[in-house]
């Protein structure tokens, strides 16, 4: 029994996964669990979790068929002790801080019923980006004015990076739906609807590590856009319930993932053909939730004037601009994660 348990789903990660679990086994807050999900792994995942299972019982190991991350989390939520009072997670090629779970912690005892924590994207040469912002405390009645800031510096996108109050999953039945892409944010956003008291740690005590051959663009997902539209509408009921004033953030944060939408029919995994895209993009463009909500958004002109192209409607001109977009992610990397991630 412990009172924090830390979650890590894990497909095919025996290149990364022994470092992982022992960024969490080697925290300095001990009294914890770890977790870790392998979701079918086809490699030596399942041994090596054996072997650090044998040398630390605080790690338990799950063996499930492959079912992707959702299942995986759920499953394992599924399975909390009644002990556990906070739940945290964790991706298996990345790592936390050793003071994270203790900052965490102590911000909890403090009253959070969620605390979000900065994060670092960690190059294979070594260069970080940081993405943080001050210390604060929200309660319901002033979360409003900043979750637009929070939500545009990244730190509501991930379930990782977050530790969420466990009696709040159990009492609103919390579980990520079983999506390829966005159920983080939907589960995020489900505990902040929930959580009496927010606070917001200045460290970046997660590490997301980028590794060699790694793509900026995403996997194809056939769901993608369809998720895009479900997480602005979830957020459209979040702004009501926060009283949120002005929208902008969150409209340029969905004028990106649509962004991404279409970028995403030039990654290799993409099995459209051009008769298809072009339909693809005229249906994301007549959208009229992309056609309302792709205006007035904040983030600069390279957001307004791909938001521009969009408010075309027309395909012809749309796929080229954003082939031109995922060609910008392959050939300059750098430029694109500072455009995709800029404040």
């Amino acid at each position: 029994m412990s009172a924090l348990t830390l979650i890590m789903p894990a497909y095919n990660a025996e290149k990364y996964i022994e470092r992982s679990a022992r960024s969490v086994l080697n925290q300095s807050y001990r009294d914890l669990r770890l977790v870790v999900v392998d979701d079918g792994s086809t490699d030596e995942t399942a041994s090596i979790l054996r072997r650090l299972a044998e040398e630390d019982a605080r790690l338990t190991p799950l063996t499930v068929p492959n079912g992707g991350p959702a299942k995986a989390r759920n499953l394992a939520l599924d399975a909390l002790d009644a002990d556990t009072r906070y739940v945290m997670f964790l991706d298996a090629d990345d790592e936390l801080l050793p003071c994270a779970a203790e900052k965490a912690i102590a911000a909890a005892e403090n009253g959070a019923d969620m605390v979000i924590f900065g994060f670092s994207i960690v190059e294979e040469d070594g260069t970080r980006r940081d993405y943080c912002e001050p210390a604060e405390i929200f309660t319901p009645e002033t979360l409003g004015a900043a979750l637009g800031r929070l939500y545009k510096a990244n730190l509501l996108n991930q379930v990782w990076g977050k530790l969420f109050s466990a009696e709040a999953i159990r009492a609103g039945r919390i579980r990520f739906p079983d999506y390829r892409w966005g159920e983080d944010r939907l589960f995020a956003f489900a505990c902040l609807e929930r959580a009496k008291t927010v606070a917001v740690l200045p460290d970046c005590l997660y590490r997301y590590i980028m590794h060699e051959g790694e793509s900026l663009i995403s996997s194809w997902y056939d769901k993608k856009f369809a998720v895009c539209l479900e997480i602005d509408r979830r957020l459209e009921t979040l702004c009501r319930a926060f009283g949120v004033t002005d929208e902008r953030d969150f409209r340029y944060m969905f004028a990106k993932s649509v962004f991404s939408c279409l970028t995403v029919l030039y990654a290799p995994s993409c099995p459209m053909t051009k008769a298809q895209k072009l339909a693809f993009a005229r249906e994301i463009a007549e959208n009229e939730r992309v056609r309302r909500r792709c205006r007035d958004c904040s983030g600069g002109l390279p957001v307004r004037a791909l938001c521009t192209v969009l408010q075309t409607g027309k395909p012809a001109l749309i796929l080229p601009t954003f082939r031109a977009v995922a060609w910008a992610g392959k050939a300059l990397p750098d430029l694109f994660m500072a455009l995709k991630h800029r404040k």
